[in-house]
C-alpha cells in the first residue's frame, strides 16, 4: 500500500511538473496574454482590452521569457518589424523615477517592488515594463515632429482629418481628433490628437536617425504616448527586446481589471474576436 501511495505521490508530482512546463512552454515560445493598461495606443487599442500576442514574431531572446534571466543571451531572429506594426516589447527603467510610476494601485505598488526585489535576487532585471507601441522607424531612418506632424527621412507623413473622438482620460482634452495617418509602405491607422497641432510635449522634436538594429516606436495617442520621443527615457528599442505582436483580442471590457465583478456587464462585445494582426497593423482594412 505504501510503495502504491509513492508512486501516486509521483504520477502527481510529474503530472504537476509537466502541465507547468507545457504552460511556460506555451508562454514562451507560442502565445501570451496581455491586457491593454493604458490609452496610448488608442483609438486602435484600447484600456481593457486582452491580447494573445504571437511570441514568434520576431526573435526569441531572454526577454521572451517568465523571468527573463540573465545568463541568457543573444537572441534568435525570426522575423524583423515592419513599420506599421504594433509590436510588444520590454523596456528597462533607465531612470529612477520611472520605476517609481509604475508603483501605484493597491498598497501603493506594494506587490510590484516586492516582485521586483524577487528577480533582482534570482539575477532577472529589476526595474522594467512591457509596452505596446507601432513601428513608425527602421534602422537608419531619420524621424522628427515638427508642429505635431510626423517626418520620415524628410518627408511630411499624410494626415487626413475623420471626425472628433471622445476621451475617457482626467488629464486630457475630452474631445479629441482623429486621423488617417498614411506611412510610407502604404499602411493606414487611426491617430488621435488631443491638443492643437505643436501646442503638445512631444509635438515638436529634434531629428533622430534610428541605429542599425534598433526601431523607432510611437503610441497612435499621439498626446498621451511615453515612446521612442522620450529619447532619454523609451528611446531606440534594440531588435532583441520585441517580445512579439498581437495575434488577436480575445476580450475586451471597459471595467478596470479589479473590477472582475463588473466585466460581464462592460464587455465591448463589438470588439471581441476581431481584432486579428492584420486589421491591428491597418484598422482600415475591413473586417473579413
Amino acid at each position: 500500500m505504501d510503495n502504491e501511495k509513492q508512486r501516486t505521490k509521483i504520477r502527481s508530482t510529474i503530472s504537476i511538473i509537466a502541465t507547468i512546463a507545457i504552460i511556460l512552454g506555451f508562454h514562451t515560445f507560442l502565445y501570451q496574454p496581455y491586457t491593454i493598461p493604458s490609452g496610448s495606443m488608442t483609438p486602435t487599442l484600447l484600456v481593457g482590452d486582452f491580447l494573445f500576442v504571437n511570441k514568434y514574431a520576431y526573435s526569441y531572446s531572454r526577454y521572451s521569457t517568465f523571468l527573463q534571466p540573465k545568463f541568457i543571451s543573444g537572441h534568435v531572429t525570426m522575423g524583423s518589424p515592419k513599420r506599421g506594426d504594433i509590436a510588444v516589447f520590454f523596456h528597462d527603467f533607465s531612470r529612477e523615477d520611472e520605476a517609481q510610476h509604475y508603483d501605484h494601485g493597491m498598497f501603493g505598488g506594494f506587490f510590484s517592488r516586492q516582485w521586483r526585489n524577487i528577480r533582482g535576487a534570482i539575477g532577472c532585471p529589476m526595474e522594467g515594463v512591457h509596452y505596446v507601441k507601432r513601428v513608425i522607424g527602421l534602422p537608419g531612418d531619420k524621424i522628427q515632429m515638427k508642429a505635431g506632424r510626423l517626418y520620415i527621412n524628410g518627408k511630411q507623413i499624410p494626415l487626413e482629418f475623420v471626425d472628433t473622438y471622445p476621451l475617457n482620460e482626467s488629464h486630457m482634452p475630452p474631445i479629441a481628433r482623429r486621423y488617417v495617418e498614411t506611412l510610407p509602405n502604404g499602411v493606414k491607422h487611426y491617430v488621435l490628437k488631443a491638443y492643437p497641432f505643436g501646442e503638445a510635449h512631444l509635438d515638436n522634436t529634434p531629428e533622430f536617425t534610428v541605429p542599425p538594429g534598433h526601431y523607432f516606436m510611437m503610441g497612435d495617442h499621439r498626446d498621451n504616448s511615453l515612446d521612442s520621443r522620450e529619447i532619454k527615457g523609451v528611446g531606440f528599442v534594440p531588435e532583441h527586446k520585441f517580445v512579439g505582436a498581437p495575434a488577436f483580442l480575445f476580450f475586451s471590457t471597459e471595467a478596470s481589471w479589479l473590477q472582475v465583478h463588473k466585466w460581464l456587464f462592460s464587455v465591448r462585445w463589438k470588439r471581441l474576436f476581431k481584432a486579428y494582426t492584420d486589421k491591428l497593423r491597418s484598422p482600415l482594412t475591413p473586417n473579413v
